[in-house]
């Protein structure tokens, strides 16, 4: 069977939030995703994530329908890929390995504004990169009443969550699910993000390396790896998933912060381990002297605009 061509569309979460086959991203998105196309060139076939929108793109290119995923299985994925299910799966993880050790309890979706909280960290129900995510830090409560009002009129509800002061460290688990429903763990990926969610970069480095630096002890990360290869096997998901994590400076571990049902910076860091090794510094996309442009510098995978 044809191979479908690869597509860095980092919009595709936006696109699941809309929910429409013909989506425009804002234009500063469009920059990007046009600029950073070259990113695709790293992985096999297919995009970056699948949404209706995406579908349509492919149409667009030539690509038969045959070849593309139906519109039953691309409503899942936007079921699977909202930040409710990643709040409705980590409450069944923690009932099925129960650790002191681990955190989240605090985490759930919400469909109305109930009393507001110091030290809270507040997600859209799809966003990506850190987009859509924004803490207490600053804000009134009216203006937060605001900002909450604004995420339940636009997608009908929201995730809530303490905001972990004393983090240590970001980091996911990446996985991998066939047709077949075999799910292949790839490894670990860390990296780092702002203290809004913004993301900053990935770490290119081999799994020793990376493993340390999560700082948890091994029975209980297997132990999780082995409930997502279980829980992921019984979806209808096929394809690339991470599932973000982070480490506090107690030793305690948040083992579901979100779950990615596409491709993410972290698999793409593992593929650049494979090829470049560590300490890795190669340009992967054009320089430019205005616009984006993605590289590893110093092993550090990131991508970079210069206005």
């Amino acid at each position: 069977m044809p191979k479908l061509p690869p597509l860095f569309n980092p919009s595709n979460d936006m696109a699941l939030a809309a929910d429409v086959r013909e989506y425009t991203p804002p234009r500063r998105i469009r920059l990007m995703e046009e600029e950073l196309q070259d990113l695709a060139h790293c992985w096999e076939e297919g995009p970056w994530g699948w949404s209706m929108a995406t579908k349509q793109r492919y149409l667009k290119m030539g690509i038969g329908e045959e070849l593309l995923p139906s519109d039953e299985w691309l409503k899942e994925v936007r079921r699977l890929a909202s930040r409710e299910f990643s709040c409705l799966y980590l409450k069944e993880l923690l009932k099925a390995v129960p650790s002191e050790k681990l955190l989240g309890r605090e985490m759930r979706f919400c469909t109305r504004i109930d009393e507001e909280k110091e030290g809270r960290i507040y997600k859209s129900l799809w966003s990506s990169s850190g987009r859509g995510i924004f803490t207490t830090d600053g804000l009134s409560k009216d203006h937060l009443r605001e900002r909450l009002e604004g995420l339940l009129s636009a997608q009908g509800g929201y995730v809530e969550d303490r905001f972990y002061e004393n983090k240590l460290q970001d980091c996911a688990m990446e996985f991998k699910v066939s047709a077949d429903r075999e799910v292949e763990f790839l490894g670990y990926s860390v990296f780092k993000a702002e203290r809004n969610g913004t993301y900053q970069y990935n770490i290119v480095e081999n799994q020793q390396t990376l493993r340390s630096m999560i700082g948890v002890e091994d029975e209980l990360l297997e132990a999780l790896i082995e409930y997502h290869k279980t829980q992921l096997g019984r979806t209808a998901y096929k394809g690339y998933v991470g599932i973000d994590m982070l480490t506090t400076k107690d030793g305690k571990l948040h083992p579901v912060v979100e779950i990615n049902f596409r491709m993410n910076m972290g698999i793409l860091a593992l593929m650049l381990y494979e090829k470049y090794g560590s300490k890795a510094n190669v340009q992967l996309t054009p320089k430019r002297e205005h616009g984006f442009e993605a590289g590893v510098k110093d092993g550090k995978l990131s991508i970079g605009y210069k206005p």
